[in-house]
């Protein structure tokens, strides 16, 4: 047997993975043969002659190459992450649309997270909760469901595909018939049964978009999430995932379905016990961004149905504009603020790998979108660009307990908090006065019914006696924030905030902003949020130098001059950074004013 030294082993990279050889000095792979068939070798020379002595050489001192092969799964850049969100998979086109977006990557390796289709999930849910009303409509509800899928499918597949993915609709929708017939009868649904029920509608469409990215002749493998996304409950409708385990199951999954590109479901998971469940509410987007962590994606990028980030409600503030960055702080925050940007949770995973997040419009493939990353560099020092959004939270009340003997008495905060806890309250805000006179926080208002009376028992006899002088309910609130990563190292932010609201007669009732100064937090009445959001958004985004226009007469010169503003506004703003604002038109008999 040939000594130790000389042997070698040799890796050879290939797209499933890695090859790993252990290869003899005298002994080759016959590469016109299939993996197995072995060139055999004398380990002192060629075979003997026809006719030797020695014609058959004992096997301890013939040489045989030994192969060992296993696919392991690559991570890095090599790797992008598309998440598609139910409106880009809405119809049997727009999934056409999908496939040809992902197949127009470059990247080397694809990870494709997908919702369902528009509106099942809520189908999905209305069965479970049909069934278990015993309701009977949930049957024509379960056939709703089949049709679309199957129409859609019919549309877009073809031939054994099509073949396949029906086969497997109807033995879906045979066990999920069962299922719910079954929670009809017993009244009652368990949180595994809905969340099983509520998950096909991912499975379908992907499926589809699986075969529809095959067509082309892509290498593509489809993953049900199920099978490798592990995860644990963490609180009410919230889950954490197991990374460690997850990865392990990610690498077995790979090991025996590699492909270049990977159609996954979103927002289904299972548990440590393989039991099905979700990731809850704006779950696909939290899948995408687990993968693209386990993977160490280059980027992860989340098509939806607009142009990027914006810096406010555009259905409030007409002059909201796109963000071309943002720092994960800051989309954190205004996602919490009730930006429609991410869940907040989303941000978790790959900022623990400082992966970029880009938000595209599957539906304007011209627009950049915004990327969401570690604090952009080379970022403009003008103290206006230091607030990058503003961000609104309607339909609050807030909670304001008060009173003398409240000062210097040590857990007076945790008992308000453990009351508020006890009825299951989320506190949005927290103000606090130095002087420990008094504490006011915010709250739904559909929970501070609850939260008030818990305040009342819990401190009866603080009340009676006169330490506490009262828990204040004032209803009708909202929240601005200003968000911006770089407020906390730029003075003036708060004067020109309170100023903007200032000029704009809008009465602050409580203030907060965190050491960190990722945002300032006001609550005002609800009435007046739309006017000091388009108030502040105003100071910090349009032009220092407005120009306010009204109009008496609206005949022919007043008509041409207002055609003259039409025509010049955008240059003058571009050009001489000028706001031309028409606040007000009058004529004989009717005024016009612009709601800005």
């Amino acid at each position: 047997v040939p000594p130790a030294a000389a042997h070698r082993r040799r890796l050879r990279p290939s797209a499933s993975g890695r090859e790993v050889v252990s290869q003899c000095l005298k002994c080759e792979i016959n590469q016109d043969r299939p993996m197995g068939a072995l060139r055999i070798g004398h380990s002192q020379g060629n075979l003997p002659r026809h006719g030797s002595k020695n014609l058959l050489t004992p096997a301890a001192a013939i040489s045989v190459e030994q192969v060992e092969v296993s696919t392991y799964l690559p991570k890095g850049d090599m790797w992008s992450v598309h998440k598609f969100g139910g409106t880009c998979m809405g119809t049997p086109q727009r999934i056409q649309n999908v496939a040809d977006v992902v197949l127009g990557d470059s990247s080397e390796r694809k990870l494709i997270i997908v919702s369902a289709m528009s509106k099942v999930t809520d189908m999905m849910y209305s069965l479970v909760h049909k069934a278990q009303s015993r309701d009977d409509s949930y049957t024509e509800e379960l056939d709703k469901v089949f049709e679309k899928h199957m129409a859609a499918a019919k549309d877009l597949l073809d031939g054994e595909n099509l073949a396949r993915f029906l086969s497997e609709l109807h033995s879906d929708i045979s066990n999920l018939r069962a299922m719910l017939r079954a929670i009809y009868i017993a009244g009652h649904a368990t949180e595994s049964f809905s969340e099983f029920v509520v998950g096909h509608g991912e499975l379908w469409s992907s499926q589809m978009l699986s075969y529809a990215v095959q067509k082309s002749g892509a290498s593509c493998s489809w993953m049900d999430t199920r099978e490798v996304l592990v995860v644990k409950p963490s609180g009410p409708d919230m889950v954490d995932p197991d990374y460690e385990e997850s990865e392990k199951r990610l690498e077995k999954w790979f090991s025996r379905q590699p492909a270049e590109i990977i159609v996954a479901t979103g927002f289904i998971a299972s548990t440590a016990e393989n039991i099905p469940t979700t990731l809850k509410r704006d779950g696909s987007d939290f899948s995408a961004a687990i993968i693209g962590s386990l993977v160490r994606a280059r980027q992860v990028t989340i098509w939806t149905d607009v142009d990027g980030v914006f810096s406010a409600d555009p259905r409030k503030v007409s002059e909201a504009v796109i963000l071309s960055t943002l720092s994960y702080q800051e989309a954190w925050e205004m996602s919490y603020f009730g930006a429609n940007v991410l869940h907040p949770r989303t941000i978790i995973p790959v900022m623990k790998d400082n992966i970029p997040i880009v938000i595209r419009n599957m539906f304007n493939l011209s627009a950049p979108g915004t990327v969401i990353c570690k604090q952009p560099a080379n970022e403009d020092a003008d103290l206006d660009a230091c607030v990058k959004s503003f961000a609104t939270i309607d339909k609050l009340a807030l909670v304001n307990v008060e009173g003398t003997g409240m000062a210097g008495v040590p857990g007076t905060s945790s008992a308000i908090f453990s009351a508020v806890k006890e009825v299951g309250a989320n506190v949005i805000m927290i103000s606090q006065a130095s002087s420990e006179h008094s504490i006011c926080f915010a709250v739904p208002e559909k929970e501070v019914a609850a939260v008030s009376a818990a305040l009342h028992v819990r401190f009866r006899e603080a009340l009676a006696a006169g330490r506490l002088s009262k828990v204040e309910v004032i209803h009708d609130c909202s929240i601005l924030a200003a968000v911006g990563l770089r407020m906390a190292s730029t003075p003036g932010v708060s004067a020109i905030l309170f100023d903007a609201l200032a000029k704009a007669n809008i009465n602050v009732r409580a203030i907060a902003q965190g050491c960190s100064e990722y945002n300032i937090t006001v609550v005002l009445k609800q009435e007046d949020c739309v006017r000091a959001l388009r108030a502040a958004h105003s100071r910090f985004f349009l032009s220092k130098t407005t120009l306010a226009i009204g109009v008496i007469g609206p005949g022919l010169i007043g008509a041409t001059l207002l055609n003259q503003l039409r025509d010049q506004v955008a240059i003058l703003k571009e050009n001489m950074n000028i706001d031309v604002r028409v606040i007000g038109i009058t004529g004989a008999s009717t005024m016009l004013l612009s709601e800005t």
